[in-house]
């Protein structure tokens, strides 16, 4: 059957569930409530994994691509899928989701699924462990705005999709088909405003599964065996990104990373002036022409790879450091404001930056004002805008 019907039945399958579990979980209680280290500003669903993940099982089942290759993987990211299940009813602690995550990883070499970096099986199975606990955590953490990890993992699935069509391994590419249908159906749910959030269940099960995916790419049918080598990291670089953004950023202040917070690449986006469509829409692009590059890079010469491939790191590279920058978001709420709509405050430079959403802008995006003194709670006036301090 075509990877098109696979994807269609996937998301049809999504579009039916994701209502479902939204149902089931306000009823349940299962409601993530407005924090300080959140961005979103009311009480809102959680549990959307779920849909994702029995949408892709469906699909699996029905479809069976690849069953005695890829069988394995799926049972170790479904058990990924229940570590984050677990999480999100009963909160475990980061370093018990840590082990469980490197048992995961190293249930996927056992199984013989590795990364062929370098001439060392036993540096191979290293890294391979590496990267499954990186990009199961990297997308964990990308989910951090409505339809931002959900769309970057559908990006994701369609280049991973057409890397195996390239490879000539059409049944492996059902995999990707499958996921990114399931992914799809709930995005029509999860995009802003989200009406439910997909969870640790859904973040981690997506990152597990396309980690492992990433990992069954046939290296022997390309003459640029670099480019092919680097082919998961550039389609996965966007979870990559924010993920080494926050760590650092994180680390420098001394805060841990595994304790949240509005610091991601699409919160400084934000307080950069764009509105949170516009952020995550920047993030797809990226995303976009980050998988572009390594589909192209297939068919590239050598002495061109060397040059296009450090030019594009540093692209990045430089992107990053422009968002580090950038202070972290310290309140995103319908602060009263004379002039317009919300306001947002973040911190940059020791300063609280005043920002106003634009009533007028259909985008809804925002404009910086002007600085907040932390002088304690009384009424200011900044440009004819009322706001309120920092402690109310």
């Amino acid at each position: 059957m075509s990877l098109a019907f696979a994807c269609v039945a996937t998301f049809a399958l999504s579009l039916v569930l994701t209502p479902m579990v939204q149902a089931g979980a306000t009823w349940a209680g299962f409601v993530v409530a407005p924090r300080g280290d959140r961005w979103h500003a009311r009480p809102t669903p959680s549990l959307g994994g779920v849909a994702i993940q029995l949408a892709f099982l469906g699909g699996y089942l029905i479809f069976q691509p690849a069953l005695e290759q890829t069988f394995p993987l799926v049972a170790i990211a479904t058990f990924v899928f229940a570590v984050g299940l677990l999480d999100d009813v009963m909160p475990m602690t980061p370093l018990a989701k840590l082990v469980a995550q490197l048992l995961a990883a190293a249930a996927v070499v056992a199984a013989g699924v590795r990364l062929p970096w370098t001439p060392s099986v036993v540096a191979n199975d290293v890294l391979t462990i590496v990267w499954l606990v990186g990009i199961t955590n990297a997308m964990n953490l990308l989910d951090n705005m409505d339809g931002l990890a959900a769309g970057i993992a559908a990006i994701a699935c369609a280049f991973l999709a057409v890397t195996f069509l390239v490879n000539g391994q059409t049944e492996v590419a059902l995999m990707p088909a499958l996921l990114g249908g399931a992914v799809l159906g709930f995005l029509c749910f999860n995009r802003s405003p989200a009406t439910i959030f997909m969870g640790d269940c859904g973040a981690l099960f997506l990152g597990a599964l396309l980690g492992c995916i990433s990992l069954l790419s046939e290296y022997g049918r390309s003459r640029n065996l670099t480019a092919v080598l680097l082919t998961p990291v550039l389609i996965l670089s966007i979870p990559i990104l924010d993920t080494t953004l926050v760590a650092v950023t994180r680390k420098l202040a001394g805060r841990p990373v595994s304790i949240g917070g509005r610091d991601h690449a699409s919160h400084r986006l934000v307080a950069l002036g764009l509105s949170e469509q516009r952020a995550v829409g920047t993030l797809y692009l990226l995303a976009v022409l980050s998988g572009s590059f390594a589909l192209a890079m297939r068919w590239l010469a050598s002495d061109a790879l060397l040059l296009l491939l450090p030019a594009f790191g540093v692209a990045l590279l430089l992107f990053g450091l422009y968002l580090g920058r950038v202070g972290e978001t310290t309140r995103a709420d319908e602060t009263p404001a004379a002039a317009g709509g919300p306001v947002l405050v973040y911190e940059s430079g020791g300063r609280s930056v005043l920002l106003l959403r634009d009533a007028d802008a259909v985008d809804g995006r925002y404009a910086p004002l002007g600085f907040l003194e932390d002088d304690g709670p009384e009424t200011r006036q900044i440009q004819g805008v009322r706001t309120l301090g920092r402690d109310e």
